[in-house]
């Protein structure tokens, strides 16, 4: 029998059971029932508790596509450390008719050991949540201590280990960058400002990816710049952090964000019958989407790009201005609209069934005559393969006419529709409610693309 190895390891920990020493115990265990391993997969610093897993899922398809008979794994819990993901992967290749095996429980095909397989899974989703929560207390406890709880470096930091330990210390470029952004916001620049201008200088960020806003309010905001750690709204220092930002620069920066926080808006903004997938922007082609400042009347549309400091000429415009130019455009669009008609009438229905059902009554004859011995059997078969293809095509006949009486129906149907959206007025269309018209939008609007200012229509209306 060809069997698959699977192992998984969350962390690197002295307690762990090691991939090598997993690899050896299945391999025993196959050879033991006298499978063959044909190959291993193996998820390294991945936690049970998710599916998602490269090697778990390369696995899952090879096995169910016919590639193994087996799954064989160290233990539940390297399996899955989520029950509901345990019993979907479980059922997935039983149902592939693949066997699943444990080498520390192995399965036994009986009530008590599916008692036993489903105990063993959620233990280790206990375990997991238990391991969880002393993580939580350890990072809390060096939290107190003014000491960094690992993870990944933050930006304009390296980590260094030597005699007094593990600590974070300047990165003379990261930092340099760091402080540069600090000097920034202080001149005034926003977070959406500074990202757009370190992604126009190709300044990398830790995982080379481009700068938005978050990342840079981040940078801005955090108290492990300065060497400590933020506990209860206060700042512990002393601990394993060399800090890279002054002090004084650290606090100007929160009094800036304090001064510049707007105050708390009411309530969500208005919905409007325009929506980020019928509006685009010309500079990035990010979708716009509705914003507001205070109050209904200062809702605008803006680029979604231009949020995220990817787009730097990123369009924004008042919705009192968008709105009615589309609406406008759309009462002379509904009006020079038509619907298509379908021109050739379907073949009538109930004579195609009428042949559907005369060629299934010939092929139930012919077996009845087969079985009483009236037909040979070469006979029976040219006979049968005859009306099976008389059947075949009378079926696909019906199911074409089907489809173009189908098809005709809705063409009545949207040829109405039409003519009704034709004499439509304006306050018919603003006694609607905006969920009908986000829907007639949907069926003739193909996009609207805006334009920063200065650079030719500011706005163009394209319809399906």
């Amino acid at each position: 029998m060809i069997a698959l190895g699977y192992i998984r390891v969350s962390k690197a920990r002295d307690d762990m059971v090691s991939p090598e020493v997993q690899k050896d115990e299945i391999q025993r265990f196959a050879d033991q029932k006298g499978w063959t391993v044909a190959d291993w997969y193996t998820d390294l610093d991945i936690s049970g508790r998710t599916d998602e897993r490269p090697a778990l899922q390369e696995m899952l398809d090879r096995a169910v596509t016919g590639g193994a008979e087996a799954v064989v794994f160290y233990r539940l819990d390297r399996f899955s450390r989520n029950p509901a993901h345990h019993y979907a992967m479980l059922a997935l290749l039983r149902n592939a008719g693949v066997l699943v095996d444990s080498v520390h429980q192995p399965y036994e095909d009986s009530p008590e050991g599916e008692f036993r397989w489903g105990l063993e899974a959620v233990l280790a989703q206990y375990e997991s949540l238990r391991l969880g929560a002393r993580l939580r207390d350890a990072h809390r406890r060096l939290a107190r201590q003014g000491r960094w709880n690992g993870g990944t470096v933050p930006y304009g930091f390296q980590r260094v280990q030597d005699e007094r330990g593990v600590r974070l210390v300047a990165d003379p470029e990261e930092a340099k960058w760091r402080l540069w952004i600090h000097e920034q916001y202080h001149s005034g620049w926003g977070a959406g400002r500074i990202a757009r201008e370190l992604n126009r200088r190709e300044i990398p960020t830790q995982r080379g990816r481009t700068w938005e806003r978050h990342t840079v309010e981040v940078i801005l905001f955090g108290a492990v710049q300065v060497g400590a750690r933020e506990v209860d709204g206060e700042l512990v220092f002393g601990g394993n952090i060399e800090p890279i930002v002054p002090l004084e620069m650290f606090e100007r920066t929160l009094q800036m964000k304090e001064a510049r926080r707007r105050k708390p808006r009411e309530g969500r903004p208005p919905r409007t019958p325009l929506t980020g997938r019928h509006l685009r922007c010309a500079n990035c082609g990010n979708r716009l989407y509705s914003r507001w400042h205070h109050k209904p009347s200062d809702l605008y549309f803006q680029c979604h790009g231009r949020q995220k400091a990817i787009c730097d000429r990123g369009v924004a415009i008042q919705a009192a201005r968008l709105i009615p130019y589309v609406e406008e455009r759309l009462f002379e669009r509904l009006q020079q609209a038509y619907a298509p008609k379908v021109r050739k009438d379907p073949a009538p229905v109930p004579p195609l069934k009428e042949e559907v059902r005369d060629v299934e009554e010939v092929l139930g004859r012919l077996a009845v005559m087969y079985a009483g011995g009236e037909l040979l059997e070469a006979e029976y078969r040219a006979a049968r393969q005859t009306q099976l293809r008389k059947l075949e095509r009378a079926r696909a006949k019906l199911e074409k006419a089907l489809q173009r009486t189908e098809a005709l129906v809705q063409a009545d149907l949207l040829e109405e529709t039409w003519r009704d959206l034709g004499r439509i007025t304006k306050a018919q269309w603003d006694a609607l409610s905006i969920q009908a018209q986000r829907d007639i939008y949907d069926l003739v609007l193909d996009r609207v693309i805006v334009s920063p200012m200065g650079q030719g229509p500011r706005i163009r209306v394209y319809w399906k």
